[in-house]
């Protein structure tokens, strides 16, 4: 599967990005920093596109590099508004130190910003597949409206999915798999595009579930 064909399928996330837009103004604001996550990720994936074709390609790199901060801050505040932390600032704000600190110093100190930070996206990848089980499970055993009509459900199976390949194609990167052929690579690359597509369908489903925010009238 070549650059270009991959690039068309990312596109995918259009599709919620225009549900998204639409529902913006209606939908409870505690959705917001998965909204801007998916806004996000489509202005990323053009821009890393035009940047991969220039002639300066290592802006690429640093693009991404750059996405992956901001995509685990954006998920975390997300998993903060569901109450993972219990509501809980200084856990939350505990979490997004340790995650800028741990991308300074793999990103800057370790390597540098034009080298792919493949180490920082193995870690917070963990991370949200742990905060999303966490959550699933919460969903599952407290929600008494049916599952599937649960955003939540439909975010934390898209981030169970989508990142448990994503380590594993960042691990290969690492030479972890030192012995894995280019055979296994390249299979490896089309289950992690086909998983993207997949979820961002998920997310999709999940923007059409979110509730609306409550109106709240104030007593004389």
């Amino acid at each position: 599967m070549n650059d270009t064909v991959r690039f068309v399928l990312s596109l995918s996330i259009v599709f919620a990005v225009l549900i998204g837009i639409v529902r913006f103004r209606k939908i409870d604001k505690s959705y917001y920093p998965f909204l801007y996550r998916i806004f996000l990720v489509l202005i990323i994936e053009i821009t890393a596109r035009l940047f991969f074709l220039s002639a300066e390609p290592r802006h690429f790199t640093v693009v991404i590099n750059t996405f992956s901060i901001l995509d685990y801050v954006l998920f975390t505040w997300l998993f903060h508004n569901w109450r993972l932390f219990n509501g809980n600032r200084t856990v939350f704000i505990s979490f997004l130190l340790a995650g800028f600190a741990a991308w300074i110093f793999i990103t800057f100190i370790i390597q540098n910003i034009l080298t792919p930070n493949f180490a920082f996206r193995v870690l917070y990848s963990a991370i949200l597949i742990a905060f999303s089980v966490n959550t699933f499970n919460k969903a599952v055993v407290n929600d008494r409206r049916n599952i599937f009509h649960n955003p939540k459900f439909w975010i934390c199976l898209g981030i169970i999915i989508f990142y448990t390949f994503f380590i594993l194609v960042c691990m290969v990167n690492l030479n972890v798999f030192r012995s894995a052929t280019k055979l296994f690579r390249q299979n490896l690359q089309i289950i992690n595009v086909c998983s993207n597509i997949l979820v961002n369908f998920l997310y999709a489903v999940a923007i059409v579930w979110i509730p609306r925010k409550q109106n709240f009238i104030r007593p004389f």
